[in-house]
């Protein structure tokens, strides 16, 4: 995760996240050497703390006790970066459902993703390509970074150095968004009846270099 992020410890505070209900959360205890806990974020208050929902393991909240230590890790949208910080189980409630209060983080770790690290995804893509962009074909997006993308389909008539363009739909934070990226063929291979090629983005618009940019990050949260 280090080498795919820029990663600088900051004086900002929990609440300038703007973070909302239901945001997705990972949570690492101390001690625990499973994969890390899937929790969503119930609400906070500045400078008291933050209410998540108890992590669950086997069909039942985890078992926890009072100054387990943690780290958390999220993608915060409104900001376009990456965040991790260090906190303690504060109260543990299971009324009337389970959730637990974390301590207010004195640091948070921001990060962005850097431009030539690629995030395995596997995405369904448009492809149009050929004079005006008049034809169409479907892909699978395998890898992607903010500077390209290799893509597989069945067949895929086009050429090195020629320009097409890609329309995906893609989830950042639970938010649906269609992405629009215009691209040159830098390579393409054939092997096994399967087309690939190897896409360089040349333009997209400030909202959709905004999307890419947090749908690579939260894929690479997801392989980490």
């Amino acid at each position: 995760m280090n080498q795919a992020l820029n990663m600088e410890e900051k004086r900002t505070r929990f609440e300038d996240l703007r973070l909302l209900p239901g945001q997705p959360m990972q949570l690492d205890f101390d001690g625990y050497t499973s994969d890390r806990d899937k929790a969503m974020l119930i609400g906070y208050r500045a400078n008291q703390g933050i209410i998540v929902s108890t992590p669950v393991v086997n069909g039942s909240p985890m078992v926890l006790k009072l100054g387990a230590g943690l780290t958390v890790r999220l993608f915060a949208p409104q900001m376009n970066c990456a965040c991790a910080f260090r906190t303690e189980v504060v109260h543990i409630s299971r009324a009337p459902y389970s959730h637990l209060h974390l301590a207010m983080p004195e640091n948070l770790v921001l990060g962005e993703v850097r431009r030539s690290v690629r995030a395995r995804v596997s995405l369904i893509t448009a492809v149009h390509y050929g004079e005006g962009f008049a034809k169409q074909s479907s892909a699978m997006v395998r890898d992607l970074s903010l500077g390209g993308a290799r893509l597989q389909a069945k067949m895929l008539p086009v050429m090195n150095g020629e320009e097409i363009k890609l329309t995906a739909q893609v989830s950042v934070s639970g938010v649906e968004r269609i992405i629009n990226l215009n691209g040159i063929v830098r390579s393409v291979t054939q092997e096994d009846g399967v087309v690939g090629l190897g896409v360089q983005f040349v333009s997209m618009s400030d909202s959709d270099r905004i999307t890419l940019h947090g749908y690579v990050l939260s894929s690479i949260y997801k392989q980490n």
